[in-house]
């Protein structure tokens, strides 16, 4: 034993002193390695954060989610509601706790003469207890009262306290106006819960849970439920027990729970992993990187265990064993990788902040600590197996040479054909997996423009528009069991488009609920989806009740974003509360519900208030996409603004307060858009007022998913082909060196410079054409990995295919030109006389 730790040391300080003897080769070598295990480290990072590592709250083991399965799709988790919550509650066996909890909305906060917009999250307040969850300041409701009917106050964050609030240890008792009423801050949380990665909440408002002997047919499932299993419960009994309580409720309530089923899954995979997919197709890009960099530093030792085949040969003539020497260099190689891994892992903490900054709002994303034991076991593991990588078959090869060749000082035999096929098949893999990088980067940019040069179903060119949250009791109150929707938010709704036809440079202007497309953009756009029945039919369910997207628009609406009217009439100035209820349809709500009718005359009606009445079909409009570009338009439905209902159910108001007004214009619209946040801040001075910006950009921003991931594959598709294009450099250069004799012989015996040039390329092109075609193969298995992200193009796209390859030839091209220029100006006597 100490005999081999003496060896090892005795290795390690050889190594140290080599690379310390050739600081360029080090330096080279170590940043190569640095840029590909970097990348590896910090996406192993974000994986281990988000998918590994268990979630950072006490019995994360015992942690499940519970969702709704309905008929259509029981692939599909549906969401809950708190009368779910509260049913399943009742006569349970196999949970400790159970309570629910929404994702953050993106709602509006007042307060202090201005509105914002705010992330709150909707809870009771025992999931907080549950998840060991503490306040800094203040004390978290926890009484009965506040179980049953929730909690007057709200709670902060603490990352909200001190960005909104500068730290005030005041805070405690000010009213704020947060969502749909007024409460005092109560608490001010301890930092950092963030219980689905997006980023921490800024309020949590406390909610209580409805009574178990009510059906729940009128509250919304909006919510997650958040369970812990009872010591020695597994997740089959959970699911079986749970299975059993939905046949029980649905003979006890059918309206509600008919053919709805139930799921208990661990809470860690309900949260995150739907999002592995996409995560582990990042981590394979950069482990083809890092392969890509460990073929460049094996070209590297490659060279430099040439110039030191005289060594080697002395050292076997001394008698040292061949085993040794393997030993001493495979040493090397690990050495130089573990440096280049220490200088990865301080990038991958850059990287990781990157990445964090770079993803899009509702991607999540690692929030505690970038390094731990497993991160470094990770990034030691990989060094090693990197080292041994790319060190072994350049230790092989310097210990494999015949004693006689390594003496001789410019001995050309067969192995050094062999030794030059060694690099040239480095250089093919480089090429190969280059490529294989470039065609899914090649496939992710031919969707990007496909789904950019998808027609939305409205013009967007010459129209701005500006979103206003409007925000305070003066525009919505709380009855019990409802949300009132209160007369100014109507008069605004006038007001704003009476100021802005007399604003200079306007030509149009008009409303709608939400702007389609803003929930693609992570705006969080919360549409309006009521159930709704069509007169003269029935449903015994609320399975059976069909939804559809409802919007509330302005009568100029149609007209100014150019949507066709198909059939019939669209809204009119005269369609007001006075008058008839109307409503317009689009094409697919027509498909689907009218088959074989005509809607036209048809009477339908919504269930998100008690107060709303039957509304006649007057007209039917061209589909519109509604939150992505990629998808079919849904059944959706139009309603003149100033008919929506004053009452509502809770879990519909969003739509209700939320405003997105567009204006047409050819005028400047910058200066147009600095008017317009000053007007709506004029005539709705306490709201929040965001997203002034142009409607092309909006559609354009609806692309940022597949955006997203074509700039993270072009980023490392470039690195990937920076590193193949400076190896097939490199081997050329090093080539040409080697034959300087035989080429100044050459120029001697006659050749023309354009035929060295020639001779010289025709080496870089085979090795590209090669590569290119082990590349092509290699592509066939990679790229249907990407099929679920593409869009109207095939995994494997004969155009990309062609365009790739002719992109690599050509660069390649150009790496083996220069080398080859420089062949061309060697000296035929100064070559021969070096011989």
């Amino acid at each position: 034993m100490t005999d081999a730790i003496e060896a090892l040391a005795q290795d390690l300080r050889y190594a140290a002193r080599g690379l310390r003897n050739t600081p360029g080769f080090t330096l080279t070598a170590v940043l190569t390695l640095a840029i590909g295990i970097s990348g590896t480290t910090a996406v192993f990072s974000v994986i281990n954060g988000v998918l590994l590592r268990p979630l950072p709250y006490p019995d994360a083991d015992r942690l499940v989610a519970v969702s709704n399965v309905f008929p259509k799709d029981e692939s599909l988790l549906g969401l809950v509601s708190g009368s779910d919550v509260a049913n399943w509650r009742a006569d349970n066996h196999v949970f400790d706790r159970l309570e629910f909890v929404s994702h953050p909305d993106i709602v509006a906060m007042s307060g202090a003469g201005f509105g914002e917009r705010v992330a709150v999250q909707h809870m009771t307040w025992r999931l907080l207890t549950m998840l060991g969850i503490k306040s800094f300041m203040g004390t978290i409701p926890d009484d009965d009262l506040s179980e049953q009917r929730g909690s007057p106050g709200v709670l902060i964050s603490y990352e909200f306290w001190k960005r909104h609030f500068g730290g005030d240890p005041k805070v405690l008792g000010q009213t704020i106006f947060v969502d749909t009423g007024s409460g005092p801050v109560v608490a001010v949380l301890q930092p950092g819960f963030d219980l689905f990665g997006t980023g921490t909440p800024d309020v949590f408002v406390v909610h209580g849970l409805p009574d178990t002997v009510d059906s729940g047919i009128n509250d919304v499932r909006w919510e997650d439920a958040v369970g812990k299993l009872k010591r020695g419960v597994s997740l089959e009994q959970a699911q079986a027990a749970m299975k059993v309580k939905q046949r029980h409720l649905a003979e006890l309530f059918p309206e509600t729970y008919k053919d709805v089923g139930v799921r208990v899954d661990p809470l860690q995979k309900r949260l995150f992993g739907n999002w592995a997919n996409i995560y582990y197709t990042l981590f394979g890009v950069v482990a083809l990187v890092l392969l890509i960099a460990c073929a460049n530093v094996a070209n590297l030792l490659l060279v430099r265990g040439d110039g030191r085949r005289k060594e080697v040969g002395v050292r076997v003539a001394l008698g040292a064993n061949r085993g040794s020497l393997i030993r001493q260099l495979l040493t090397e190689s690990v050495l130089l990788s573990l440096i280049g891994g220490l200088v990865g892992l301080i990038l991958s903490f850059l990287g990781v902040k990157v990445f964090n900054l770079w993803v899009p709002v509702w991607f999540p994303r690692e929030t505690g600590a970038i390094i731990d034991s497993r991160v470094l076991l990770f990034t030691f593991g990989t060094c090693v197996l990197t080292g041994i990588a790319f060190g072994l078959i350049p230790a092989y090869r310097a210990v494999r040479t015949s004693l006689a060749e390594c003496l001789q000082e410019g001995g050309r035999s067969t192995a050094t054909v062999s030794r030059h096929r060694t690099r040239d098949a480095l250089v093919v893999t480089e090429i190969a997996l280059a490529f294989v990088l470039l065609i899914c980067t090649g496939l992710m940019i031919n969707t990007l423009t496909r789904i950019l040069r998808t027609s939305p179903g409205f013009a967007s060119e010459h129209l701005l528009t500006a979103e206003v949250r409007l925000t305070g009791d003066k525009y919505i109150t709380t009855d019990p069991g409802f949300n009132v929707i209160l007369p100014p938010v109507g008069q605004f709704c006038d007001r704003v488009v009476d100021r802005f036809r007399s604003t200079p440079g306007v030509e149009d202007v008009a409303l709608i609920d939400w702007l389609p497309l803003l929930d693609g953009v992570g705006d969080s756009a919360q549409y309006a989806s009521p159930g709704f029945m069509i007169a003269g039919q029935s449903a015994s369910t609320a399975a059976e009740k069909p939804n559809v997207f409802r919007e509330g628009v302005s009568a100029d609406y149609f007209p100014m974003m150019r949507i066709p009217i198909v059939r019939g009439r669209g809204v009119s100035e005269q369609d007001t509360t006075g008058h008839a209820w109307v409503v317009v349809i689009n094409e697919a709500m027509a498909k689907r519900y009218w088959a074989n009718q005509d809607p036209i005359g048809q009477a339908i009606k919504f269930d998100d208030s008690p107060d709303e009445k039957p509304r006649q079909i007057v007209g039917i409009v061209q589909d519109v996409k509604q939150s992505s570009l990629t998808e079919p338009a849904e059944p959706e439905a139009f309603v003149p603004y100033q008919q929506l209902s004053s009452r509502i159910y809770p879990g519909w108001t969003e739509a209700r307060v939320h405003k997105s007004i567009i204006v047409s214009t050819h005028a400047d619209p910058k200066a147009l858009m600095q008017s317009m946040g000053r007007i709506i801040a004029e005539l709705a001075p306490e709201s929040a007022i965001f997203g002034i910006t142009t409607v092309e950009r909006t559609v354009s921003q609806s692309a940022t998913p597949w955006r997203f991931i074509s700039e993270v594959l072009e980023l490392f598709a470039g690195i990937a082909l920076l590193l193949a294009v400076i190896g097939i450099y490199g081997v050329i250069s090093y080539s040409i060196g080697e034959r300087r004799h035989e080429l100044g012989l050459r120029m001697a015996l006659g050749a023309q410079r354009g035929q060295v040039l020639g001779l010289v390329l025709r080496q870089g092109m085979v090795l590209s054409l090669v590569g290119v075609m082990i590349g092509v193969a290699g592509s066939f298995a990679a790229t249907p990995l990407l099929a679920r992200f593409l869009y109207g193009v095939k995994a494997h796209d004969l155009l990309t295919l062609v365009v790739v390859s002719s992109l690599l030839m050509a660069v390649t091209s150009v790496a083996s030109y220069v080398p080859a220029r420089h062949a061309t100006k060697i000296d035929p006597m100064q070559a021969l006389r070096h011989e």
